[in-house]
C-alpha cells in the first residue's frame, strides 16, 4: 500500500474546493476571479487523483491472482509518484504568471510577444499578487500548504525595472564587435 492517506487528502483538497468557491463570490477583480478559477481547476485534478488512489486500494483488497489487484498496485505506484513529483517537488504551482527562463541558453519565453527573448539582468521579474488583490486568496494558498504540502503561487510578470535599479539606457546600441554572437558584418 501507498504512504499517502489518499481519503485525507480527498477529503482536505474537497473542503479547500469550497472554501475557495465560497470566497470566490467576493472578487472584486478579474485578476482574484482567474487565481481563485485556477486553483479551483487545480484542486479538481488533484482530487480526481485522490480518488483514483481509492479506487485502487479498494482494488487491492481482491483476490492477489486477479488481473485488477495487479493493475491496481501499478496504479497506486503511478498515483504516488504523480503527486510526488507533480505537486509536492519543485517550484509552486502557478496560478497566474509563470516565468520560462532557459538558463543554458540564457532566454526567457515573453508571453506578450510569444517568443524566446535574450535573458538579461534588467527582467523581467516575478512580483507577488497581494493578498488584497488577491480577494483573501492568499490566505487560503497557505492553509492549502500548511495542511496538505502541496503549495501554488500568484504572480504577475513584471517587464519594468524595479525601483531600486537605475533605468535601462534606451539610446544604447549594442556594439556588434563586442558581441561574439553577431559576429562581422559580411556584406
Amino acid at each position: 500500500m501507498s504512504d499517502l492517506d489518499h481519503l485525507t487528502l480527498f477529503t482536505q483538497f474537497s473542503g479547500f474546493k469550497v472554501v475557495v468557491l465560497a470566497n470566490r463570490l467576493g472578487c472584486d477583480n478579474g485578476v482574484a476571479r482567474t487565481a481563485h478559477d485556477r486553483l479551483i481547476a487545480k484542486l479538481e485534478d488533484l482530487i480526481a487523483l485522490m480518488r483514483d488512489g481509492l479506487a485502487a486500494e479498494r482494488n487491492l483488497l481482491l483476490d492477489e491472482s486477479s488481473d485488477r489487484y495487479r493493475n491496481s498496485v501499478f496504479d497506486l505506484y503511478c498515483i504516488t509518484e504523480e503527486f510526488a513529483h507533480r505537486w509536492l517537488a519543485g517550484e509552486p504551482g502557478p496560478l497566474l504568471d509563470d516565468l520560462w527562463i532557459d538558463w543554458a541558453t540564457r532566454e526567457v519565453f515573453d508571453v506578450r510577444a510569444k517568443r524566446w527573448c535574450f535573458y538579461d539582468d534588467d527582467g523581467p521579474w516575478l512580483r507577488d499578487v497581494s493578498d488584497a488583490e488577491l480577494c483573501g486568496l492568499r490566505r487560503i494558498i497557505d492553509e492549502i500548504t500548511a495542511e496538505t504540502g502541496v503549495s501554488f503561487s500568484a504572480s504577475r510578470i513584471v517587464y519594468d525595472a524595479p525601483d531600486d535599479t537605475p533605468p535601462r539606457d534606451e539610446g544604447h546600441v549594442e556594439d556588434p564587435e563586442s558581441n561574439p554572437l553577431w559576429g562581422a558584418d559580411t556584406d
